[in-house]
C-alpha cells in the first residue's frame, strides 16, 4: 500500500478510535467500591440518635462526613468528623446550628467537647420520641406515631 494512503487514513483512524473508547467509557458503568467509612457512621448515628431519618449522609473533608437527620420536621446536621487527635475510630461532632449543638451535647461522650467514643462507658442516645416529648411537640408525636 504507497505511504501517501497510509497518511490519510490515519487522521480519520485514530480519531475514531478516540471516539469509540469515548462512547465504550460513556456507556460502561464505573465499578464503585462500597465506603465501609459511611457505612459505620450510619450505623453509629442510627445508635445514637434511634427514630431520626437520616436524609443526608455525604463524604465531606480529610474522611469526615456531613449528616443530615430529621425527627418530625425538626432538622439536625453536623460533621462527623473521625480521628483527627482522638484514638481510633472516636469521632468530633460540629453542628451546623445552636439547636444541633444543644441536642448533640446531650448525647456527647465528654463534658466539654462534642465527641462520640467507639466504646463510651455510658454511650448516650437521644431517640426521636424522647426528643419530641422533651420539646412538648406532642402533635409531631401523633404524626410519626401514624
Amino acid at each position: 500500500m504507497p505511504r501517501f494512503l497510509l497518511r490519510r487514513w490515519r487522521a480519520p483512524a485514530v480519531i475514531a478510535v478516540l471516539l469509540g473508547a469515548f462512547g465504550t467509557a460513556l456507556v460502561i458503568p464505573i465499578p464503585a467500591v462500597t465506603d465501609i467509612g459511611r457505612a459505620a457512621v450510619h450505623a453509629e448515628v442510627r445508635e445514637r440518635l434511634p427514630g431520626w431519618t437520616i436524609q443526608r449522609l455525604d463524604p465531606s473533608w480529610e474522611g469526615a462526613y456531613t449528616v443530615v437527620t430529621s425527627c418530625a420536621g425538626k432538622r439536625v446536621g453536623f460533621q462527623f468528623v473521625p480521628g483527627h487527635g482522638l484514638p481510633g475510630r472516636d469521632a468530633w461532632l460540629h453542628p451546623s446550628n445552636g439547636y444541633a449543638r444543644t441536642l448533640l451535647s446531650s448525647v456527647s461522650d465528654h463534658r466539654r467537647y462534642l465527641l462520640w467514643r467507639t466504646d463510651p462507658a455510658e454511650p448516650g442516645a437521644l431517640s426521636c420520641e424522647s426528643e419530641l416529648a422533651r420539646s412538648g411537640d406532642l402533635s409531631a408525636r401523633d404524626r410519626i406515631l401514624d
